[in-house]
């Protein structure tokens, strides 16, 4: 009996360790993050801008085209005629103020400043100041989604505030390809997606609004002129469905679409011979397959024979 239990014991165990081999080595996932899409950026038009701009942000309103620029002294928020770039009408940033994104909640326009910590409220028509808010750390993008201010700071953190106080609602983490993304600027929202400038850079990012995983990774080279400063300023203007992106003294703005990179074909891949891990896979697996066989034909002789020591009956007969 305790010979039949040793070897039900041991096969007991190989079958264990048959069953779980498989998930042994089974942790090779690459698929921990989401891989942004690669896009290009394809001009369709351009139109003449203010190249002593310095902007930091830029946003349709019905059809109408504003601006906020920036520099100490010469910081404004303006309304920009978008056929010939001339600025229609601005108000003046004090000089100690450092103009930087904006965006409008209804009539009403919302523009931060750089490291003053001070956000300005205005009536639309008449650029009239109609209130002020105050806030910890750098100014640097602002947008609307529609029902709460989204702002950037440098880091990789966005803050969701209030569109009516300007109160902290919570924060975004943003990441690309799985990694921290800092330095979002100028910022605007197009087809659901938050599309932001990565400061000096000519990268555009197409951010997922509830995971804040970039999933759209945009390349906007070769747009930039001959000595003027860093691309940033995206708008889209819903009454012609048509996105526009500019940058710090730029002599232009840019009508734009985004397509997908010509991937060149590829030769057909090589069969590749196993792999080592495969091979110790399957090594150890045709070894647990010899003891499984080895154990099942010791269990039947065991159970043919009465035993491998059969008890002596002499003395009982």
């Amino acid at each position: 009996m305790l010979g039949r239990r040793r070897v039900l014991s041991v096969f007991i165990t190989a079958l264990f360790l048959l069953s779980s081999t498989p998930i042994i080595g089974a942790q090779d996932d690459d698929s921990s993050y989401v891989r942004a899409e690669s896009l290009l950026v394809v001009v369709q038009g351009n139109v003449s801008h203010d190249s002593a701009a310095y902007t930091q942000g830029l946003e349709f309103h019905q059809g109408r085209l504003f601006e906020s620029t920036g520099l100490y002294g010469n910081s404004t928020l303006r309304e920009v005629n978008l056929s010939s770039g001339s600025v229609i009408r601005s108000v003046d940033l004090n000089a100690s103020e450092f103009g930087e994104g904006m965006t409008f909640v209804d009539d009403e326009i919302i523009q931060l400043t750089w490291q003053e910590g001070i956000a300005y409220r205005y009536q639309m028509d008449t650029f009239d100041i109609v209130g002020n808010y105050t806030f910890e750390g750098e100014g640097w993008g602002l947008v609307y989604d529609g029902h709460q201010l989204i702002m950037s700071n440098r880091t990789d953190v966005l803050t969701i505030r209030n569109a009516s106080t300007f109160e902290i609602e919570g924060t975004l983490n943003v990441t690309l390809n799985g990694e921290p993304l800092s330095k979002i600027n100028e910022m605007e929202i197009w087809e659901g997606i938050l599309l932001a400038n990565i400061y000096q850079t000519e990268e555009i990012v197409g951010i997922d609004l509830n995971s804040g995983v970039a999933i759209l990774h945009i390349d906007a080279s070769g747009l930039r002129p001959q000595g003027a400063g860093v691309m940033n300023g995206i708008a889209f203007d819903s009454t012609t469905q048509s996105l526009w992106i500019t940058g710090k003294e730029w002599p232009m703005m840019y009508n734009v679409t985004f397509i997908e990179p010509d991937v060149p074909s590829e030769p057909e891949p090589e069969v590749e011979s196993p792999s080592s891990d495969d091979e110790n896979f399957i090594y150890s697996n045709v070894l647990l397959a010899i003891m499984l066989a080895a154990i099942v034909i010791l269990l039947a002789m065991n159970l043919k024979d009465g035993g491998r020591n059969p008890p002596d009956g002499g003395a009982l007969e």
